[in-house]
């Protein structure tokens, strides 16, 4: 009866959690970057996407064991950054990030051409009087009015979709929309993290974790899924799970 009963409810956890990682999992083909920051030896950054996109640590950006979830990056020691060398999609994309700041003027992300936004710049994430703010080119630069900058960790992303325009979610929430449906900067080499030339101070001061860039305008909830690396989670779990089963039993 013992044996029956932990065979039973190992089937079960194997459900719930095989449920919980295929939720989480269900857009990992979409990935063109992915760097949890858990992964990576000195200035490499380590791609988790399968992809190959690894990025690296520039000018003083190092790893800070408290992030959002395991280590993240802390930037604000000279002009800090991470570039990936990368050409990213214009259209029916999704770039996401989490945030820890206390400074109201600073860049965070954007795609470049050259070095510091030469020969051209888009995409960014920016933070003007504390609020999160984007531009994707030729459309104008815009603010949420959502504030960011007080020193706790929010998630932030921006979904880009044909005909649909841009949508902006903080922390899992809409905060705001714009109408322009794509970018018209189609010669990028470059993604920068901590960096964009619309802030008025144009690199980041902070910490960083779990940056992403998907070729797919994720959904609400699917936003909600991305906050959250529910597939390592459930893998850690079932693992200590296991582990007091060997013990008890």
């Amino acid at each position: 009866m013992r044996t029956l009963a932990l065979t039973l409810w190992i089937m079960s956890l194997v459900i719930v959690f095989g449920k919980v990682g295929s939720a989480a999992n269900k857009f990992d083909k979409n990935f063109v970057i992915h760097y949890s920051f858990d992964k990576g030896n000195g200035n490499k950054v380590k791609d988790i996407s399968g992809e190959g996109n690894d990025g690296e640590l520039m000018n003083g950006a190092k790893r800070e064991k408290k992030g959002k979830f395991g280590a993240g990056i802390k930037f604000g020691s000279g002009n800090s950054y991470i570039e990936t060398v990368i050409d990213v999609p214009e259209s029916n994309f999704t770039m996401a990030l989490w945030i820890k700041t206390s400074e109201g003027n600073v860049g965070i992300y954007s795609v470049l051409d050259g070095a510091a936004g030469a020969g051209g710049h888009d995409r960014h994430f920016f933070l003007a009087g504390g609020q999160i703010s984007f531009r994707t080119w030729k459309g104008p630069g815009w603010q949420t009015g959502k504030k960011v900058a007080d020193g706790k960790w929010h998630h932030i992303a921006l979904v880009v979709q044909d005909k649909k325009g841009q949508t902006a979610y903080v922390d899992g929430e809409k905060v705001g929309t714009h109408d322009y449906d794509h970018s018209d900067f189609d010669w990028q080499k470059r993604v920068w993290v901590g960096f964009s030339n619309d802030a008025a101070v144009d690199y980041f001061e902070g910490v960083i974790d779990e940056v992403a860039y998907l070729d797919v305008p994720l959904t609400k909830k699917e936003i909600g899924a991305l906050m959250k690396p529910l597939s390592v989670e459930a893998s850690g779990k079932l693992v200590n799970v296991w582990g007091n089963i060997k013990t008890n039993y």
